[in-house]
């Protein structure tokens, strides 16, 4: 009774296992199919013949474990060469599917004939069945055919050894293993002479292998299937490694490209090198950097390679990793030529704009010379002021942070400086001209020269130069006669509410009119001037600006 409840689980638990493979395997292989539905069927006859009723019943139970002990050594040897990476001798599964084939005939025409079973009878026996026979002449077959693949299973194992830098040694002796075992479960039965059969629980025992290393071998059959995909593919290439880190395979493109691959060995983890290979790629691969989606493009022997990880998963397990060469070359040397031809026009174009801007330039200067030869009271006072304004913006770049400015800034208020003064050009000349102090008509056509700066600057620099320093230097044309206490000219606007570019050229315009001698006064010395402008903080200029000015006193006296 214990042996035909022993039966009985080894049968449930081949159903439990097949039924794990197909649930966990939403891809099944339909070899893989085949071999678990033959272990099935052998664990089914036998336990139908251990709780036989009749001789009928046996001989059903009797065909059932013929049937997989006879086709399943051969899917299982043919599991072995699909393992690595081989296709098994056509010619061999013809001949051992035939060879297989006769005997299951053979064991079919029992009480027909007696070249398989002279005879056989049904003992019942502490619970359980079993057939007592008399072998025919024939029945040797089965003996050499269980002897032709052990032979088969040692010679197999050998050459993966022997092969071990192409073949997954580790996975070979794994599956070759669990042939020996049906081997030699059926080498102990004909020894022994037991009335039960040890294979059925030896083929239980391969569908615990083929479950352990089913996501193995669908590593090396993704490595199949990429081939198939990609070997006639002249830019890719791949190299395949387990879920920890151990090389499984690559193809020929990637050995063909990098030679040292062919030293590396089934199974191991990459040696560690100086190679470009190693360093590029093996390296971006264990650094994880992929797994952030990003990409890599290397250059190796002015190649350059497009270099990608995929995670191979086998339902929901993860069974390995891909590494993707793709070879840009073609691409990067066309996205280069563009690159360079771009960098040309872009050094070309900022050639040309420098002239333009030169130009410009030139002709701002040319027009504040012009002014100041119509103006009696003005002689040197742009390149005066500009000089003041360049050595202002020196002393505040120290307080870039508490006045909110940049040094950007101060270079832009420095270029701007000369163009204080251009509305002058659309006075009448005999106001400019006068002698003497004005009369208020005078003086209020004067003032026009604020407005009037803030339209010419306006014009000639829009389009030419960027909108941030147009505004700056129509701010400082038309602002820069404007009063801390909002009674300068020509808008009245007081305080911070004047652009602070405006504020710093008041200083210098106001600085330079002091020290300078005009047609209607005497210079005032140095010490008067700084006196003047001193007194004036808080009510004609800006009294933070205006301290830091007052720190320039020393630098302006050499330099003036």
């Amino acid at each position: 009774m214990l042996i035909t409840i022993m039966d009985m689980l080894t049968f449930i638990l081949s159903l439990v296992m097949i039924g794990i493979i197909l649930g966990k395997y939403k891809k099944l292989d339909t070899l893989f199919f085949l071999l678990g539905l033959s272990i099935v069927v052998n664990c089914l006859g036998r336990f139908m013949l251990s709780s036989a009723q009749n001789l009928e019943t046996a001989i059903w139970a009797n065909l059932f474990l013929y049937v997989g002990g006879s086709y399943a050594p051969l899917l299982l040897a043919i599991v072995l060469f699909k393992v690595c990476n081989m296709r098994f001798p056509k010619i061999a599964t013809i001949i051992m599917t035939t060879y297989s084939t006769i005997i299951l005939l053979l064991v079919m025409s029992v009480g027909y004939t007696d070249l398989y079973y002279a005879d056989v009878q049904l003992i019942k026996a502490d619970g359980y069945s079993y057939l007592e026979k008399v072998y025919g002449p024939l029945h040797i077959l089965y003996p050499i055919m269980m002897a032709l693949y052990g032979i088969f299973l040692v010679v197999f194992v050998v050459r993966g050894i022997i092969h071990r830098k192409r073949i997954s040694v580790r996975t070979v002796i794994g599956t070759g293993a669990t042939g020996l075992v049906i081997i030699s479960a059926y080498i102990i039965e004909q020894i022994i002479d037991l009335n039960i059969t040890l294979m059925s629980l030896g083929y239980l025992i391969v569908m615990v292998f083929i479950i352990k290393f089913f996501d193995r071998i669908n590593v090396y059959d993704m490595t199949a299937n990429i081939v198939s995909f990609v070997e006639n593919r002249g830019e890719f290439g791949y190299i395949v490694f387990d879920n920890k880190n151990r090389f499984i395979s690559c193809n020929g493109y990637v050995a063909e490209t990098f030679p040292e691959v062919k030293g590396w060995v089934v199974d191991s983890t990459i040696p560690v090198s100086d190679s470009p290979l190693y360093s590029e790629v093996v390296q971006f691969f264990l650094g994880k950097e992929w797994e952030k989606g990003r990409s890599k493009i290397i250059n190796i022997d002015d190649k350059f390679f497009e270099i990608n990880v995929r995670p191979i998963q086998h339902g929901k397990k993860h069974a390995g990793y891909v590494i993707e060469f793709t070879d840009r070359t073609l691409e990067r040397k066309y996205y280069n030529s563009i690159e360079n031809y771009n960098s040309q026009l872009e050094k070309e174009v900022a050639i040309k704009t420098a002239d333009i801007l030169h130009i410009k330039d030139m002709m701002v200067l040319g027009m504040a010379d012009m002014v100041e030869s119509r103006d009696n009271n003005t002689g040197g006072h742009i390149k005066r002021t500009s000089a003041i304004v360049k050595i202002f913006a020196e002393k505040l770049r120290s307080h870039c942070t508490e006045l909110g400015i940049s040094e950007k800034f101060l270079k832009q208020v420095e270029k701007a400086a000369p163009m204080h003064d251009l509305g002058k050009i659309a006075i009448d000349d005999a106001i400019l001209r006068k002698p003497g102090k004005f009369t208020d008509d005078q003086f209020a056509q004067m003032k026009r020269h604020t407005t009037e700066g803030e339209r010419i600057v306006t014009s000639i620099l829009k389009g030419v130069e960027d909108d941030e320093f147009v505004e700056i230097a129509r701010n400082v044309a038309l602002y820069h006669h404007e009063k801390w206490n909002g009674k300068g000219y020509p808008t009245g606007t007081a305080g911070k509410e004047i652009p602070i570019e405006a504020r710093i050229m008041a200083l210098a315009d106001v600085f330079d009119a002091l020290v300078s001698k005009r047609c209607y006064k005497d210079a005032f010395s140095y010490d008067k001037a700084f006196s003047i402008i001193e007194e004036d903080l808080g009510t004609h200029f800006d009294p933070e600006l205006g301290r830091v000015f007052l720190e320039c006193r020393e630098e302006l006296i050499k330099s003036l």
